[in-house]
């Protein structure tokens, strides 16, 4: 099982309140804890070890202890393993013989809110390196589906530069975040922007003297790829919140952002309009269904704010954007319909 070290800051004075506010719950949350002083002779370390699926559950209530004032500070870190280990099969079998368990608070099994937080915002920040990533991915791209290169172009999906922006996008939505939603929007317009005008300058350089078969599968939208996009999205939002970023990559590959951008620029370089408007058009179904996903995804694993304002103006958030990616998707159908018939 995935395990996390909780460190907290406190002031000396504090440590009976902390002491107690742990004990409380540590039945509950199966943890081990324990206190440090730090060099400095006025403060306590306590560090609290606990499977992930816990974290967070305490780290809500560290904060409601410690809302009132700034003199503490909260680390949260992998560990790989401790010993003794923590008896969480004890833990669920007392689970299964309570007849009324006591209402769960947060996601099961997922990593703490700001834990969340900080690795989607990692990926999500405009910065000279993620400007390369998407350059570089898309060359990938580009030279994968002129050469039919299956393997190419598998390597660019991992890449995958334009998935982070729209992971942030979704928790921004779900938390109510305004700050993050732009910085995210920001991200993937400039991702979405400098890898469409370097395939449509591909394009319009190379020209297309044979549309390949991984370009003419992605000038095609089914409605078996709008289930595949809702799919891979659910499944890489689980991926992130269980904090397992190994299983990323399969999601990667399987909503495939990148390749269909490429192949719309491409498209639309080499003078195929018709190609370029179908390229497009599986692009945004990918991007919508992604962050439709995403959000619902995010609800269901109890991804919250804590205070209640913060919940209410993210639960406004939350609907009015849940509204526009259900119109917008709701268009796409409508459009893959008539383009059928």
């Amino acid at each position: 099982m995935a395990l996390r070290v909780i460190e907290v800051v406190t002031p000396r004075a504090d440590k009976d309140e902390v002491k107690k506010s742990l004990e409380e719950h540590q039945p509950d949350a199966g943890y081990v804890f324990w206190a440090s002083p730090l060099d400095d002779g006025e403060s306590l370390a306590f560090r609290v070890v606990l499977d992930v699926a816990e974290t967070g559950n305490v780290m809500d209530e560290l904060e409601e202890l410690f809302a009132w004032t700034d003199k503490y500070r909260i680390v949260v870190y992998p560990a790989e393993a401790t010993l003794p280990r923590l008896d969480k099969l004890a833990k669920e079998e007392e689970q299964k013989s309570d007849p009324f368990p006591e209402e769960d608070k947060g996601g099961p099994g997922a990593i703490s809110r700001e834990e969340l937080y900080a690795d989607v915002l990692d990926t999500t920040l405009l910065s000279k390196h993620y400007v390369m990533l998407v350059l570089f991915s898309s060359l990938v791209g580009i030279i994968g589906l002129l050469r039919d290169n299956v393997a190419i172009i598998i390597g660019a999906m991992v890449l995958a530069p334009l998935l982070g922006p729209n992971v942030g996008l979704s928790l921004a939505t779900t938390l109510g975040d305004a700050r993050l939603s732009r910085e995210s929007l920001k991200t993937l317009a400039v991702g979405v922007s400098l890898c469409f005008a370097l395939s449509a300058g591909a394009g319009l350089l190379l020209g297309l003297p044979e549309v390949t078969h991984e370009l003419a599968v992605r000038s095609m939208t089914s409605y078996s790829d709008i289930i595949l996009a809702m799919v891979s999205g659910a499944a890489g939002i689980i991926t992130v919140t269980l904090g397992v970023p190994t299983s990323l990559v399969g999601v990667m590959v399987a909503l495939s952002l990148l390749p269909p951008l490429i192949a719309c620029g491409l498209f639309l370089g080499a003078g195929l309009f018709a190609q370029a408007g179908g390229a497009g058009l599986l692009f945004a179904a990918n991007i919508i269904c992604l962050n439709l996903a995403g959000v619902g995804t995010f609800l269901a694993q109890g991804i919250r704010p804590l205070s209640w304002y913060e919940k209410e103006r993210a639960r406004k958030a939350t609907l009015r954007a849940a509204l526009i990616w259900t119109v917008l998707l709701a268009a796409l159908i409508g459009l893959m319909f008539l383009k059928r018939h």
